[in-house]
This record gives structure tokens, C-alpha cells and sequence, in this order.
């Protein structure tokens, strides 16, 4: 394993620094745990002359990177966040929730209303609002979007629900339905699915799902959980994984049981996030760290466990599979993980930096967030405030972006280490007009030639040793 080895702040004078000194193998390190455009500028220092690389992979790798002109790789890195996000014209508001789609790029806001009495739902895609399905004096505690048209939600009014009226609702143009309501729904959890979408209730422990127009019912006490909240869709929407003290239970869309566990305990205490990773499920605990599970044999097994690298609670658990990068969110603070070995790595520069390192002194050096949200099946992401970014304007801060993660300039943000041919192949049908794609996304000259270049390190880099 290549540790990964940040340049800080300024990492072209730290590149800089080690060609000085020569010290070609921890130049070589800080390269590849790079994204390729600040990767490009590193390697700019390496003299190949004097440098001997470990492996016929790495010299060639090292000659793709230095092959691409360095202005205009720092020139894109520079420019890739701006290349990728959409700023709205509202704002949702750091409480307010995200609920993505499985089958589209889209997903849907609980935005600010005209004054302070007033929310409005919206949904957005790739390049901004698309429809406005409600505007009133309801609040809205989760969301989910099946089509551009169509929302999921559970609203209240009067600040909780006190009066048993919190409601299911399903908002469309011009028109809204109240599917469920009642006292039992608070604090319920709406998510979509390959076929409808489901509802998870706290105080009934009982999860509802519509499936192909087919209204499914499961009671998650049978199977020893005592609430229905606290769950996660797959990429593709087609498993659900419940999670509640220390067990597991994973369904279908249609809410029938697939794989269960029970445990004694497990290093992280009683689950209180969950979420999908590929074809795992990683969950965090009361009692700090992470842990990855994958379905075996007919079985879920625990695989290993990121314990020890994280500081404080993790709350809320945000995969992003175009990046490689889980981003956990723990009281204020956003952590970074490698999605495939659970590690703390390095976070993209757009995004708010690490919390501290420091275990016994969690606080120091922590960095306060706004919101940043994403789904193992949403193809967009969600920051509100405390953008890592250059911005302009008093209102910069409390600013919603949306991003675009199916951008073929995404390839750009993963470090090189981990790009592989799968990377490749995202983008290179839009670099092949052949192909038909290559209109949804116009890129510039200077971002083909990068692109092209990226495509080629993406052959090599699973094969360089680093050593």
C-alpha cells in the first residue's frame, strides 16, 4: 500500500523541494496519491535522468504525466469545480433535506419559500431547477425524487407534528396526494428504489414500500429490530439494508428478506449510519469507527474495520463512487476515507479540508461545514456552505451548489493511484463523437488533451509498485 502524501498547501514547492534534494521516491509517492492535474505539476520536477523507477509501469506512467503540458493541467484543476457545479438562485438551508433518484440524474431540494413561514420543493438536474412542486407552510423532513416530476416526501406543520399530522406525501405538478399520515410516521425515512420507493418508520419499527404500483409491507420487529429508520439503498436500488443496535437485515425493493445477522457486538458499538459501497455496506457506531460488511456465500460478513480512524461519532455516511472517496460527517466536521480500504486520505481541494488528525485533541484544527450530501445511487452532490473554494459575494457562504459526478472531468478529482480502466471507460465515449455522447458534455481542447492523457494513466496506474 502507497501512502498517500499530501503536497499541503502549496504542493508544487514541496515537489520542488524533494527534487532538490533528490529524493526521488517520496517525490515519486506524493505523484501518484495526487489528482492528476496537481500530479501533472509535481511531476514536472522529476528528473528522469536521475530518477530510477521501480517498475517498467512507473516509467511509463512517468512519462504520460510529464507528457501533458503543465499550464494547462493546472489551469483545469483550477477551473474543474467550476466545470462540474451549478450554483441555484435559493438556498435549502443547512437543516434542510436532499433526497436523490435512482433511475435520473436529478434530485429534489427543500428550498426556502418567499419569507420565513414558507419552504418550497424543487427539483434539480445537472443544470439547475428544473420544477417547483410545492410552495406552503409545510416542512419537509426527508425527501426522495422518482423523475424530475415526481417527489416522495414526510412533512409536518407547526414544527413537529404534535397534532398526528405528519404525512407521506407525493407532490407532481400542480398536485399533491397525501399517501400516509399519522403520529407513527415521525421521524420516518422516505428513499427511492429501482421499483417505487420506501418508507422507514422510527416508532413502528415497520418499513412500507410502493413497488411497480404495489403497496409492500415488512415488520422489522420479526426479525428483531425494533425501528425501521435507520437504512440504506444500493447503487442500483435493488437491496435495502436495515440496520438497528447490533443487527442487519438486508431485503429487496420489495422489502422481502435477503440475508440477516446478529452479532454480540462489534468495535464501533450500536450502528447509527449506514450506507453502500459498491458491493459492500459500511456502517459507523456510537462508539467511533467504521466497519465493512459484504454478502458471502448467501451470508453477510464483517470484513475489517476503520475504527481507529476516526476522531469523534459518525453521523451520516455520503458515498462518492466517481471520487473513490466516502465523506463522513461527525458533528460539524467532514472526514475523508478511501471508499476501498476505509483509510483517511485526503479530500478533493473544493471540498472543506480534514478534520484534525489528532485523536487525543479532536478539536484542534477542525473546520466547520455547511452541508454536503450524495447517495450510492445519486449521480449528484449537494454542498451548502463552507465551500473550500475562492468565492465572491456576502452570500458565498450560504450558497447551494449542485455538482454533476457523472462529469467526465470527475476523473480528474480521484488521486492517480487509484485510476484503473474502469475510469477509462466512463470517459471515453465522450471523447468519441462515434459514440453520441459526446454532446452532453462540451469540452474544451485543453480538457481533451487532459482527458486523453488521464485515459492513459488509467492503464498503467494499477500496475506502478511505488517502490
Amino acid at each position: 500500500m502507497i501512502p498517500r502524501i499530501g503536497g499541503g498547501s502549496d504542493p508544487a514547492g514541496q515537489a520542488r523541494k524533494l527534487a532538490r534534494k533528490g529524493d526521488w521516491r517520496t517525490l515519486w509517492w506524493q505523484i501518484l496519491s495526487s489528482p492528476l492535474p496537481q500530479a501533472v505539476v509535481a511531476a514536472a520536477h522529476l528528473k528522469l535522468r536521475k530518477w530510477s523507477p521501480p517498475s517498467d509501469a512507473d516509467a511509463r506512467l512517468a512519462a504520460v504525466l510529464t507528457a501533458i503540458d503543465t499550464k494547462e493541467a493546472a489551469r483545469l484543476g483550477t477551473d474543474l469545480f467550476r466545470r462540474t457545479t451549478v450554483k441555484l438562485p435559493t438556498t435549502m438551508g443547512f437543516a434542510s433535506p436532499a433526497g436523490f433518484c435512482v433511475r435520473h440524474p436529478v434530485l429534489a431540494l427543500d428550498t426556502r419559500g418567499r419569507d420565513l413561514h414558507t419552504s418550497r420543493v424543487v427539483t434539480v438536474d445537472r443544470t439547475g431547477v428544473r420544477n417547483t412542486l410545492y410552495e406552503g407552510p409545510a416542512q419537509h423532513w426527508s425527501l426522495c425524487a422518482l423523475d424530475s416530476e415526481t417527489v416522495i416526501a414526510r412533512r409536518e406543520f407547526d414544527s413537529g407534528g404534535y397534532r398526528g399530522d405528519t404525512e407521506i406525501v407525493e407532490y407532481t405538478p400542480g398536485r399533491e396526494a397525501v399517501l400516509a399520515s399519522g403520529g407513527g410516521l415521525l421521524d420516518a425515512v422516505v428513499e427511492p428504489t429501482a421499483t417505487g420507493w420506501v418508507v422507514g418508520t422510527k416508532l413502528l419499527g415497520v418499513a412500507f414500500a410502493v413497488a411497480d404500483g404495489e403497496q409492500e409491507q415488512l415488520d422489522l420487529r420479526d426479525y428483531g429490530l425494533r425501528r425501521a429508520d435507520l437504512f440504506a439503498v444500493d447503487a442500483t436500488g435493488t437491496r435495502i439494508a436495515f440496520a438497528e443496535g447490533s443487527r442487519l437485515l438486508v431485503t429487496d425493493s420489495r422489502l422481502q428478506p435477503l440475508y440477516d445477522l446478529v452479532m454480540e457486538s462489534v468495535r464501533h458499538g450500536e450502528f447509527n449510519a449506514i450506507t453502500f459501497t459498491g458491493d459492500s455496506i459500511v456502517t459507523a457506531g456510537w462508539e467511533k469507527g467504521l466497519y465493512r460488511w459484504q454478502i458471502i456465500g448467501g451470508r453477510i460478513r464483517g470484513l475489517y474495520s476503520g475504527w481507529d480512524s476516526t476522531p469523534r461519532t459518525i453521523f451520516r455516511l455520503n458515498p462518492v463512487a466517481a471520487w473513490d472517496l466516502l465523506v463522513a460527517e461527525g458533528g460539524n466536521v467532514n472526514y475523508h476515507y478511501d471508499m476501498s480500504t476505509l483509510e483517511r486520505t485526503g479530500s478533493p481541494e473544493f471540498l472543506v479540508p480534514t478534520g484534525p488528525d489528532n485523536k487525543e485533541d479532536e478539536l484542534r484544527g477542525s473546520h466547520a461545514i455547511g452541508k454536503f450530501v450524495s447517495a450510492p445511487y445519486g449521480r449528484l452532490a449537494v454542498y451548502e456552505g463552507g465551500l473550500a473554494i475562492p468565492t465572491r459575494g456576502s452570500d458565498a457562504f450560504y450558497s447551494t451548489v449542485v455538482q454533476d459526478l457523472e462529469h467526465p472531468l470527475n476523473i480528474l478529482v480521484k488521486p492517480v493511484l487509484s485510476l484503473n480502466p474502469a475510469d477509462a471507460d466512463r470517459v471515453r465515449p465522450h471523447l468519441d463523437p462515434a459514440l453520441g455522447t459526446a454532446a452532453s458534455y462540451p469540452l474544451t481542447a485543453t480538457e481533451r488533451a487532459v482527458l486523453e492523457g488521464a485515459m492513459e494513466a488509467c492503464e498503467w496506474a494499477p500496475r506502478v509498485t511505488g517502490r
